[in-house]
């Protein structure tokens, strides 16, 4: 036999020898992927298979084709999962779920009679247990106290129910003496029944914050929606017939807070809308005597100090 035919047959033998090596390292990876899938217990859970709009209700969904069964690993089921799809056939989804999700307790609830009673709506804790001096060791529940504003006093009637808003109230008092001065009014010169007050400008009625992010039960006769409910604004309006914000505005406090905003008159009144991480910070009362005016105070310029409005949305 010729060098060249040896050559040809460790060459065959090599591709060969190559090629049994390749499948059996394929075999082998695929056997071990299939006794890991082996060795991983499987169990079944209800999954989304399609997009779920709020309130459409369990039965639909399933009719639908919305919600189907799958098999998971046993590792990555959720501990609140849900795996009886009859639990859910009465109920409706509280909000919009995507396809993929994994079906667990408390994304379906019970639809809410239209006929709840509002008393129902007030909670039982909404304050920590000591507040006002309270003894009982228990969270103090809140009431629903209402007060009228004008679309200036509440903040052009934007508020809905479950926003925050500071409450700001403008006494009357006896500074200014100006021929006939006008509720908040500001007086540059110096008339005052006030013997001490200093020449510059006086505030007739400086404005005082009664209270902080308090939070927004109702306005007019529309609710905070609840779990389950499908439109709190369309159920309130059939009930009342009505569509507009009458300036009607009923807080969630705690009684003795209920009790300080009742004494004191709407009229005096003035509410402010706040952001979602508005943090309340004691703010002191205005000097009704500045010396200067904000704009005219190098310190302060604009309502966001010197540098002008810092903040993104």
């Amino acid at each position: 036999m010729g060098v060249s035919s040896r050559r040809t047959l460790i060459l065959i033998a090599a591709v060969v020898v190559g090629a049994l090596s390749a499948f059996l390292v394929f075999n082998y990876v695929n056997s071990a992927d299939d006794r890991a899938r082996g060795n991983a217990r499987q169990v079944q859970v209800l999954k989304i298979a399609k997009d779920i709009p709020k309130g459409l209700t369990g039965r639909e969904a399933q009719q639908q084709g919305m919600i189907v069964s799958a098999s998971i690993a046993a590792e990555f089921k959720p501990v609140t999962a849900i795996v009886d799809p009859s639990i859910i056939q009465d109920k409706v989804a509280v909000a919009n779920y995507t396809t993929g999700q994994i079906l667990v307790d408390g994304m379906f609830a019970d639809p809410i009679d239209n006929q709840i009673t509002f008393a129902g709506r007030v909670p039982n804790d909404c304050a920590a247990a000591g507040l006002n001096g309270s003894t009982t060791g228990q969270p103090v529940p809140c009431v629903a106290v209402t007060i009228s504003v004008d679309s200036t006093q509440g903040v052009a009637g934007v508020i809905v129910p479950g926003d925050y808003v500071n409450v700001l109230v403008r006494p009357e008092t006896p500074f200014c003496t100006a021929p006939s001065p006008s509720k908040g009014g500001v007086i540059t010169n110096g008339a005052t029944t006030a013997a001490s007050a200093p020449d510059g400008a006086v505030l007739c009625n400086p404005a005082r914050y009664l209270y902080q992010k308090a939070r927004v039960l109702f306005v007019d006769k529309t609710a905070v929606p609840q779990p389950g409910e499908l439109n709190a604004t369309t159920n309130q309006t059939q009930s009342t017939g009505s569509t507009g914000n009458t300036g009607l505005i009923t807080l969630e406090v705690p009684p003795v807070a209920a009790q300080w905003i009742a004494s004191v008159d709407a009229e005096l009144l003035y509410l402010t809308l706040l952001p979602p991480d508005y943090v309340a910070e004691a703010i002191p009362p205005l000097d009704p005597f500045p010396s200067v005016l904000p704009g005219e105070d190098t310190t302060q310029l604009t309502p966001y100090g010197p540098q002008g409005f810092q903040g993104q949305k």
